[in-house]
């Protein structure tokens, strides 16, 4: 965990952006905009849990200068992290103001949060074991905080959608799903060498 959680940083830094720059809508005007905007406000605070984490690590503390922030943020080994969240940015651009694209983007991103999350939540548990010690970012907090926060769907199914929305939802959900592979493959290689 202390080798690939500082990687995480530009991670969650760039889920807070696409949250707040893509997801949010600034007035809403109806109830799908409205919960799309509860779930982003929400996701939008989750790097707050990750610095927390850092601190328990004994990581927060080891960057004196922002020399050594840039080092740990922008590492050639955190190159497929940063590349996986370029490529969320390039889908969540794609949903421009179509609240059926967004809720496609998001959907997808969270049932891969949820997925990666329920793994750090076991590693995290493991942790608090040897340690005595609590992560919350990688730990149960996090994903808890995803589940109890999630998008109520069903209003977005009283609504039937056209060709074109349905052939663009499914191309940024297989995309996702594609990068989110990579990434997984990436970070599992760095952890076990």
């Amino acid at each position: 965990m202390h080798l690939w959680a500082p990687l995480f940083v530009h991670l969650a830094m760039t889920f807070r952006d696409i949250n707040q720059m893509f997801y949010f809508t600034k007035h809403p005007k109806n109830d799908k905009q409205k919960a799309i905007n509860a779930h982003a406000e929400i996701d939008s605070t989750h790097w707050d849990m990750l610095k927390d984490d850092l601190k328990t690590l004994g990581l927060y503390d080891k960057v004196k200068n922002y020399g050594d922030a840039m080092n740990m943020i922008w590492l050639d080994r955190g190159a497929p992290i940063r590349n996986y969240m370029y490529q969320v940015i390039v889908r969540a651009q794609m949903c421009g103001d179509n609240v059926f694209l967004k809720i496609a983007a998001l959907e997808s991103g969270e049932a891969t949060v949820k997925m990666f999350f329920n793994t750090t939540k076991y590693m995290a548990d493991l942790y608090e074991k040897e340690t005595g010690k609590k992560l919350h970012y990688f730990g149960n907090q996090h994903i808890d905080s995803e589940v109890d926060n999630a998008v109520d769907l069903s209003i977005f199914e009283q609504e039937e959608i056209d060709d074109e929305t349905w052939n663009k939802s499914l191309y940024i959900i297989d995309a996702h799903f594609d990068e989110f592979q990579k990434f997984l493959d990436y970070k599992y290689s760095i952890t076990f060498p």
